[in-house]
């Protein structure tokens, strides 16, 4: 008869760093299946994109009810813009009327914004502006993965960042000041395309995935939850 110290022993020796490596390879393996086939989603744990605290997320609500001087209705894309867009996403005059119409929407002229659009491999980065006030280049990095959904989050992101400039709304802290950018998105009424955009997409192959934003799909409902809280106050 074996003893109880016996199988310890014997547990303790199959317990090599290789046998832990291949058990753990099976259990990523059982996840993925599981979430990919089975469940339909996107097989990443949350804890591998970044997070972003509820604190933080109200305090920029905080901010923008300070420094807001109108309420924003719901932003919808033009008809016409979806249609030729649905059909060829890398339209680039398709994607100016797009730009346009989301600055308008924040009362901005958005005619004199030049938009370039390009993909150069990087995978960190969705867009970025830079303004002088006198002049504004958008840049959209139009990866084959991303769905029309993430391109229209991108563009209001950077749209956003031109609006806050105007406003002098921002943070100290670089990041802070990104998800202060994303959340005056979804303040500004671009809320249901930010929650869509910012879902995790499946990247060039089955084990690659892939987002744009700094804040989750769940970050962009507590924030329309903080919104609605506050309208029942009023």
């Amino acid at each position: 008869m074996v003893s109880v110290e016996d199988k310890w022993w014997i547990i303790l020796q199959y317990l090599t760093f290789d046998h832990i490596c291949e058990a753990l390879t099976i259990i990523g393996f059982i996840y993925f299946v599981i979430q990919r086939f089975i469940r339909h989603k996107a097989p990443v744990p949350k804890s591998a994109f970044g997070t972003v605290s509820k604190e933080l997320l109200e305090r920029c609500v905080l901010l923008l009810q300070k420094q807001e001087r109108r309420e924003y209705e719901t932003y919808t894309v033009p008809e016409d813009i979806l249609i030729e867009l649905k059909a060829d996403l890398s339209n680039e005059a398709a994607l100016k009327r797009l730009l346009c119409s989301i600055c308008a929407h924040m009362g901005i002229q958005g005619n004199f914004i030049k938009l370039i659009v390009q993909d150069t491999n990087a995978p960190d980065r969705a867009g970025d502006i830079s303004t002088d006030l006198a002049f504004t280049t958008i840049r959209l990095e139009l990866k084959p993965y991303y769905t029309l959904d993430t391109v229209i989050a991108v563009l209001a992101h950077e749209a956003t960042h031109l609006h806050l400039y105007y406003t002098g709304t921002h943070f100290k802290d670089v990041w802070e000041n990104e998800v202060l950018t994303d959340t005056a998105a979804v303040y500004c009424g671009f809320g249901e395309y930010m929650y869509k955009g910012y879902a995790v997409m499946q990247g060039k192959n089955v084990l690659s995935y892939q987002k744009v934003g700094y804040i989750k799909q769940e970050d962009v409902k507590y924030i329309m939850q903080i919104m609605e809280r506050n309208r029942l106050r009023k």
